[in-house]
């Protein structure tokens, strides 16, 4: 197994690609467009801090991220995505194998300090719910059975990056938790879950020496018939929030995001090629970063 290579071997392994592949900045949309739609929804009705804004967003950010490299650095220690890491320094663009770690704590240290200066500014809650998000995204990777390698990866996202993001962004703002900004969290929380199980689809093949994801005790065909449901309900809830008044009319321009869903759906059809399989991560990339700013500008518009 590489584990024991990589433990018992004394070479410095690297990162081929990237900061911004290693970082996934693709990905960060997971925390930036529902922190948008908070604040959005707490503008509609009164005053926002900004500075409230961006440290939330910032520390958000952070936290995102660190959850990004212990998923990679990980990964690596149990045997997956080798073709990412070099012994040749000269091939490489990213960090030591070793130093990602390091550098997830730094961000999640950052992420306390502002954390605490947020929970000061507004409201005690933001300390329990940021360790428990820490601590999940740690698990989400870490661990003799990471909670992605059981088959818990789009409930854990569908959590923290739909309901606890989008109202703690609104709490810190003033507001009490309510109705409203529960709902208008859950399409974030089904856009993301598509997201990762879009992920776990198009590595059935190569996940399955490694762990077990959702996409895997479903099966492909009941997986993708899943994406679809999810897909579906990310309209079909902004659709009925704006017709009974939670959402504004305007929300209804998240449409303009359906051809990222279609080209989606279709990179995973039957008889789709192993790119366009590939490519569906990317789509689902883009109609998460699509609907989520759709939805964001209606909001502050």
């Amino acid at each position: 197994m590489l584990q024991s290579t990589v433990n018992n071997s004394h070479e410095t392994y690297y990162y081929r690609a990237t900061w911004i592949q290693l970082l996934r900045l693709m990905t960060l949309t997971g925390t930036i467009t529902p922190i948008l739609a908070g604040t959005g929804m707490a503008s509609i009705h009164g005053g926002v801090r900004f500075d409230i804004f961006l440290a939330m967003l910032t520390a958000a950010l952070l936290i995102q991220t660190a959850a990004n490299l212990f998923n990679d650095y990980y990964d690596f220690l149990h045997g997956q995505d080798k073709e990412k890491w070099t012994v040749d320094v000269s091939d490489a663009k990213g960090p030591a194998h070793q130093t990602v770690p390091y550098l997830a704590i730094m961000m999640i240290c950052a992420a306390i300090a502002i954390g605490i200066w947020l929970a000061v500014q507004s409201t005690l809650w933001i300390i329990p719910v940021g360790i428990a998000g820490i601590i999940f995204g740690y698990l989400y990777s870490a661990g003799p059975r990471p909670l992605c390698s059981i088959g818990l990866g789009e409930t854990v996202a569908f959590i923290f990056l739909g309901p606890v993001v989008t109202i703690l962004s609104y709490v810190v703002q003033g507001y009490m938790l309510d109705f409203t900004i529960a709902a208008v969290s859950l399409p974030f929380a089904f856009l993301i879950a598509s997201m990762i199980l879009t992920n776990n689809i198009r590595d059935i093949e190569k996940d399955h020496t490694f762990r077990t994801t959702l996409a895997m005790i479903l099966e492909r065909n009941r997986a993708i018939n899943l994406l679809t449901v999810l897909l579906c309900l990310t309209y079909v809830i902004v659709l009925f929030l704006a017709a009974i008044g939670i959402l504004p009319p305007s929300a209804i321009i998240v449409l303009l995001s359906l051809p990222f869903a279609s080209r989606l759906r279709w990179s995973l059809r039957k008889n789709a090629t192993r790119a366009e399989k590939v490519s569906g991560m990317k789509w689902a990339a883009w109609h998460h970063w699509a609907f989520g700013l759709l939805l964001a500008l209606s909001l502050w518009l």
